[in-house]
């Protein structure tokens, strides 16, 4: 609809402008032809600006409140992720809390509507490898997988994460860092 009623417009300017050419003799009603004809083609012009720049504002508006709900989300993996790391820490890796479930439960909920495929596919592999039994004789084995998944969240949130350099190790000691790099 919207390319007749420009296809529309052009015929009418062209054909507004082929008659103030050849067929008006005075010079004084051709300006004013002309004017006409430049004050159109002005509006159309600032009509379609401002239309593409709302729809860009608003899509703007609308990726800044998908990261925002993401955010929301992926702060509940963190809880859980972190809670996880304190208890096997102190030795209670297999003790799950109330608070954990619920807060695992609320990212599983969330993440269904705001997780990309690529990412669902990411968490369904991360969360396999807490089954395995390395994580019981590694100390840094939760750190070592959740690093691939932080990582992966932290893309899906627009940020360019090296691989080479492990984010979770941020939360260890210099030695610990040391230990883990062997």
């Amino acid at each position: 609809m919207l390319r007749l009623w420009i296809g529309l417009l052009i015929a009418f300017l062209l054909s507004l402008s082929v008659w103030g050419t050849f067929f008006v003799h005075e010079t004084e009603h051709k300006i004013a032809i002309f004017g006409i004809v430049g004050i159109l083609i002005t509006t159309v012009t600032s009509v379609f600006s401002i239309t593409i720049n709302n729809k860009d504002i608003k899509e703007r508006e609308l990726e800044l409140i998908q990261v925002k709900e993401k955010q929301k989300v992926f702060a509940h993996f963190y809880n859980v992720y972190f809670e996880l790391l304190k208890k096997t820490k102190k030795g209670q890796g297999n003790n799950v809390t109330d608070k954990i479930v619920n807060d695992l439960m609320e990212f599983k909920k969330g993440f269904l509507n705001w997780g990309s495929i690529k990412l669902i596919k990411d968490y369904l592999e991360f969360d396999s490898n807490l089954q395995n039994p390395e994580m019981q004789e590694d100390p840094f084995y939760l750190i070592r997988i959740g690093d691939k998944f932080l990582k992966d969240l932290r893309r899906d949130l627009g940020f360019n994460d090296s691989e080479d350099v492990n984010i979770m190790s941020i939360i260890l000691d210099n030695e610990a860092r040391k230990q883990m790099s062997l």
